[in-house]
């Protein structure tokens, strides 16, 4: 049997206890499933886009799965611990037909029998326990999405560097307007601005002005959602001269406007 179906933009969790699974996305193998005698692999999938997925199943192979899908709106007013995390997930979900993989501890996989086997209970409870079981699951799966991709740059890094970029954050965090200028950004740092663009790239994957651009978005959105500042104002917190600039970069960020993310 064959089932298609255009799905939306967003992140799945997929977490598969037994079997395999011959799923395609856009024509691209998903690579999912759990083979015999081997350990339970998490996956994240993205799509940045809608996307057709097929899925192919054969006679006899029996499969016991959890897939958890959250979209860009939902991961846009998800309250993340940092600006960090949030920023890395995010990013992630902007990668169309993106994989993610990780090996799940024992209590991931517990959660997902627990949402196979719920308890007895009315529909309105048993949808609550799901509920929060999915949760728990979602902030299991981008812990460790978090932890790889941090740990994966920072082991690029040498120890001086690393004390050099840890300055560098700490001005940018108690100055966010103050930066003029690379060679300015640089001597902050004690290096110089050749190295400030290695360091950068190695970091966090990106330039030295783009990096700071999503600073400035993310504190615009942070000042909208707590603080609920007009729109021009979280413009000009990040940095932005025209409110309509702004709102485009917004929504190329994070999937939704500033007015919709904004505390009325």
């Amino acid at each position: 049997m064959t089932t298609k179906v255009e799905q939306q933009p967003g992140l799945t969790i997929h977490l598969f206890l037994e079997g395999t699974a011959d799923a395609r996305l856009g024509g691209v193998s998903l690579g999912l499933g759990r083979p015999s005698q081997k350990a339970v692999e998490g996956v994240i999938t993205a799509r940045a886009e809608a996307d057709l997925f097929e899925r192919h199943a054969h006679e006899g192979n029996h499969v016991r799965k959890v897939n958890v899908t959250v979209t860009r709106e939902w991961l846009a007013d998800s309250a993340f611990v940092t600006a960090q995390e949030f920023r890395i997930v995010n990013d992630f979900a902007a990668t169309h037909r993106g994989r993610f993989a990780w090996t799940p501890p024992a209590s991931v996989v517990s959660i997902a029998e627990q949402m196979l086997h719920p308890p007895a209970a009315s529909q309105l409870m048993r949808n609550l326990y799901l509920e929060s079981r999915a949760l728990d699951l979602v902030a299991e799966a981008f812990a460790a999405m978090t932890l790889q991709s941090e740990g994966d740059r920072l082991s690029r890094l040498k120890p001086f560097d690393r004390r050099r970029l840890r300055l560098i954050e700490d001005f940018l965090a108690e100055h966010p307007h103050e930066v003029t200028s690379l060679d300015g950004l640089a001597r902050i740092g004690g290096v110089s601005a050749s190295t400030l663009r290695r360091l950068f790239q190695a970091a966090y994957g990106t330039s030295v002005f783009e990096h700071l651009r999503r600073l400035g978005l993310e504190r615009a959105r942070l000042a909208l959602e707590r603080e609920g500042v007009p729109v021009a104002q979280a413009a000009f917190l990040a940095g932005y001269a025209s409110p309509a600039n702004f709102a485009t970069a917004f929504k190329r960020r994070f999937g939704v406007t500033p007015t919709e993310v904004r505390r009325h």
